[in-house]
């Protein structure tokens, strides 16, 4: 898959990984750009054993070497009622063992742009 700006690696040279590091990145890249474009991910697989949240959608997945939620959370600001919706893509700590594992991309959208970003 060609590296574009919504991708969370993008301009970083991977050639100095393994092939099972490279895969976990590209991987989880793809899956992080698909949730951002309101797809499903490519990779990662529903987690049939997490608790779902009763916040208007919230779900999550496991990938290779990470987890992915697409955070989907009923949110108001003021007189503004939506969603707050994106991607939170973590790896597992052998994997990113530094201080932050987490790259997120969440905002908020009114229901009309929600329903219009998940028929794309």
């Amino acid at each position: 898959m060609p590296r574009t700006a919504d991708d969370p690696f993008a301009g970083v040279d991977l050639s100095g990984l393994s092939p099972s590091q490279r895969r976990t990145i590209s991987e989880a890249a793809r899956d992080f750009q698909d949730v951002a474009a309101g797809r499903k991910p490519t990779f990662a697989r529903f987690d049939e054993g997490a608790a779902l949240p009763s916040d208007g959608g919230t779900t999550f997945y496991v990938g290779h070497g990470y987890r992915l939620t697409i955070l989907c959370s009923l949110s108001g600001f003021g007189e503004l009622v939506g969603t707050v919706y994106g991607p939170v893509l973590v790896f597992d700590e052998d994997f990113a063992p530094g201080n932050t594992r987490e790259i997120i991309s969440t905002r908020f959208y009114t229901n009309e742009q929600l329903r219009a970003l998940l028929k794309e």
